[in-house]
């Protein structure tokens, strides 16, 4: 208790004494516990509710009886702790360090169900007042507060006693420690019962950028070719039309796309941005060489590092990149783009639209499928950062520099595995955008995936759910609504119909990530005008099996202004004309479900033709929320 006691957390009156020692207290009632590295509750080491000196001297024996039937060993110089017993509810506050995010709390339910309950959530050490009440309201004993069944609960109490746990936390060689339970009434906050592991705590060093990986003016492609089927032709072709100046290097080539070709290095121009496409044995030398000619940004698109257990080369990288002060962004990585200078600096086969989402993106090839996508309904990007392996250049570096953008609006983040857990969510704190992410890694197979993918920890994906919400970031359910969120963002949902089951899955589905409109009684009576008696008179709105392209346009119109989205679910019934229905649908808040395939080939048709978004399943629909 020395320690809790030492940042003045409250604690109950308590005494220690020798096991052969007669035991006595003032203060009743009162708790005896055995102070062994057991779990009491399970051994019966621990006895409450005593009254007087005679019930604790019986409560001894009880103890020593439970004990010797254990097989618990123990000597004269054990233990028993005699404390004021205190009344009110359970709850558990612990702490551990963890290899990714650092000193990270953990609070909930507690007692001796706490690991059946499971009624938990965490707290960064680094977190304020708000980021902890926003934590502490994610669990179901939260309820309590302020009142609960006639009695009242102090959340403050209980509030300040985390704040002290940071600190201790943060300033104590302190690996693992929980206070079970913590006792909350309406005087207060209790520790009752702590244990502490001291240990030292590993901790990796950050380092800030002083230097934007976006200051794209004069750019050197390593690796550039004219053999179309390697990687260095797709980042040449595609840098072509830039406003950057861009440069091609190969010692083996004189032209490439009626550009001159340089041989080497020492012919180059000075160089901010270098592109590194070449095979990995002479990566390490390149940065280098480049470095020392005062090149800062480097995106080495080679592979062959961390990811197949090449970890000294990648700590070299590391290593270069503090000695020079520069970006290395990858290695094993898809590229960037920087629509201010309009460079696509990716071999990617996308078109890439100008707009203001800027996407980081883990896996190269998830991101092909984000940005091709993305082409398909002309959803635009303001920058795009491919990760892969981040040898140097992170999560938490990248969103501080589109943080600095003024054309991203949004942040995009498809993550596998992070570095720089601490560091991660001081950028999430800081951004002055909103921040989507979608974490891949949640069952043990996927983590194991992960990690040979890019070499990078997946972590448990709670612990970095829970703390990256609290910071200030939004999870999704899906990759595509990472460009498709930020485009139709919905409080309130219409659903139309022509069939009742779909729309009542769908409503289902949507329910998770936005609110069903509620149909107001003018609305229903406009409606019960233009539809037949037997419509669903509410929303789903099921304009029933046998509508028209125009039943449907009757009744987007009355409730064109009520939902932020309106999702058109079609099915193929004798009489639906779906070509003439998706041809009304001509606002971007109408997304058309067709349900079926032969039936639908023109109208799907018209909508790839006219580049809008369309679905063919209710479940991916509902993703886009």
């Amino acid at each position: 208790m020395n320690l809790i006691q030492k940042y003045n957390i409250p604690t109950p009156k308590e005494k220690r004494v020798k096991i052969n020692e007669i035991l006595s207290f003032d203060t009743f009632p009162c708790v005896l516990k055995i102070d062994l590295p057991v779990h009491k509750s399970d051994i019966g080491g621990v006895i409450t509710d005593i009254q007087n000196n005679d019930e604790l001297k019986k409560a001894k024996e009880i103890i020593l009886n439970n004990l010797k039937k254990h097989d618990i060993s123990f000597d004269e110089n054990s233990e028993f702790l005699i404390q004021e017993e205190v009344k009110g509810i359970e709850l558990i506050i612990g702490g551990k360090f963890d290899g990714i995010f650092g000193e990270v709390l953990i609070f909930g339910s507690g007692g001796t169900l706490v690991e059946i309950e499971k009624d938990i959530t965490y707290i960064d050490t680094n977190a304020d007042e708000n980021e902890i009440t926003k934590a502490i309201k994610k669990t179901k004993i939260s309820k309590i507060f302020p009142e609960f069944r006639g009695k009242k609960y102090n959340l403050g109490a209980v509030i300040d006693v985390i704040k002290k746990l940071q600190i201790m936390f943060n300033n104590e060689n302190i690996t693992e420690f929980d206070i079970n339970p913590l006792i909350v009434n309406e005087k207060g906050a209790i520790a009752v019962d702590v244990r502490i592991k001291e240990g030292k705590k590993n901790k990796k060093t950050f380092y800030s950028k002083k230097h934007s990986i976006f200051k794209n003016e004069n750019i050197a492609i390593f690796g550039a070719t004219d053999k179309e089927e390697k990687v260095g032709y797709a980042i040449a072709k595609n840098a072509l039309n830039s406003k950057a100046n861009i440069y091609f290097v190969n010692p083996h080539l004189n032209t490439l796309f009626d550009k001159r070709v340089y041989k080497s290095i020492d012919e180059l121009p000075p160089i901010d941005t270098s592109v590194i496409a070449i095979p990995t044995k002479f990566v390490l030398d390149t940065v280098e060489k480049m470095a020392c000619k005062g090149c800062k940004n480097f995106i080495i698109i080679s592979a062959g590092f961390k990811e197949i257990g090449n970890i000294e080369a990648e700590k070299k990288l590391k290593e270069l990149a503090i000695k020079y002060d520069l970006n290395i962004v990858g290695p094993n990585c898809l590229g960037i783009y920087n629509a201010d200078k309009e460079l696509n600096l990716t071999f990617a086969k996308s078109s890439i639209y100008k707009g203001d989402i800027g996407l980081i993106s883990q896996s190269g090839a998830v991101l092909t499928a984000i940005m091709d996508k993305a082409a398909q309904n002309k959803i635009g990007f303001s920058h795009i950062i491919s990760m892969g392996n981040m040898a140097d250049f992170n999560f938490a570096n990248a969103i501080n520099e589109l943080n600095n953008q003024e054309n991203c609006k949004t942040i995009s983040i498809y993550a596998e595995g992070i570095q720089y857990g601490k560091e991660f969510l001081k950028a999430i704190r800081n951004s002055k955008k909103e921040i989507l992410i979608f974490k891949a890694g949640k069952s043990k197979a996927a983590k194991k995936a992960a990690f040979s993918h890019t070499g990078n920890l997946a972590g448990d994906f709670e612990m970095f759910k829970i703390l990256s919400e609290n910071a200030g970031a939004v999870f999704k359910n899906s990759i595509e609504s990472l460009i498709y969120s930020p485009e139709y963002k919905a409080k309130e949902v219409i659903i139309v119909t022509n069939a009742g089951g779909p729309g009542t899955i769908l409503t289902d589905l949507v329910s998770q990530y936005a609110k069903i409109k509620e149909l107001d009684k003018k609305t229903i009576e406009k409606l019960n005008k233009v539809l037949p008696p037997t419509w669903s008179h509410n929303n789903p709105i099921d304009v029933i099996g046998d509508a028209t392209d125009e039943r449907y346009k009757a009744a987007l119109e009355t409730v064109k202004n009520l939902g932020d989205i309106i999702f058109v679910i079609i099915t193929p019934q004798y009489m639906t004309d779906a070509l003439s229905i998706v041809k009304i649908l001509n606002n971007d808040k109408y997304i058309p479900i067709l349900l079926g395939k032969e039936s639908f080939l023109d109208a799907i048709n018209y909508l790839e033709n006219q580049n809008r978004l369309y679905f063919t399943s209710l479940e991916e629909a509902a993703k886009i929320l």
